[in-house]
C-alpha cells in the first residue's frame, strides 16, 4: 500500500495599496533568511485558514482583519524543501490599525513594492514569486517542485 502524503499548511498574506503589495525582507535563519516574502505563518491545530490569516496579520502586523475581509487568491501544492506543504495565499482587503513589524527578530523591514518592480529573482522566496504570478494570471493553483 502507498503511503500517503503527510503535509503542513501555511497561509501568506496579500496587502495591497494601490498596484502595490507588502513584503517583509526575513533575516531569521528559520524561514527565507535574505529573501523578500509575503506575510506568512503556520496554520496550527484545529484552525482554519482563515482563522490563521486574521491570527496571523494581528502577531506580525497588528492588525484587526474582519473575516468578511479575507478572500482566497491562490495555492500552491509545495513539495520543494524539506517540509511539504499546502501555501495558502489569501488578500486582506480591509483592516483595522496601523500596519507595523511586530517580529523585528525574523523581519528586518517592510516594504510596499509595485507588482511590476518587485526585489530581483534571486531576492524574492521562489514560492512568492511563482504564486504571485498566478495571482497576476488569474491560476489558482499550481505545483513546486
Amino acid at each position: 500500500m502507498t503511503e500517503r502524503v503527510k503535509f503542513n499548511a501555511s497561509v501568506s498574506v496579500i496587502i495591497k495599496q494601490d498596484t502595490k503589495i507588502l513584503l517583509f525582507y526575513r533575516t531569521d535563519s528559520y524561514f527565507k533568511d535574505g529573501w523578500w516574502v509575503l506575510p506568512v505563518g503556520h496554520v496550527e491545530e484545529g484552525e482554519t485558514a482563515t482563522e490563521a490569516v486574521i491570527r496571523e496579520c494581528k502577531e506580525e502586523l497588528d492588525i484587526e482583519v474582519p473575516v468578511s475581509s479575507v478572500h482566497f487568491a491562490h495555492v500552491v501544492y509545495n513539495l520543494s524543501g524539506e517540509n511539504k506543504r499546502m501555501d495558502f495565499y489569501f488578500y486582506v482587503q480591509n483592516y483595522n490599525g496601523t500596519l507595523r513589524n511586530i517580529e523585528p527578530d525574523k523581519c528586518e523591514k517592510m516594504m510596499f513594492f509595485d507588482l511590476n518592480n518587485l526585489p530581483s529573482v534571486d531576492k524574492i522566496a521562489p514560492t512568492t514569486l511563482l504564486a504571485l504570478q498566478s495571482i497576476e494570471q488569474n491560476i489558482p493553483y499550481s505545483e513546486r517542485k
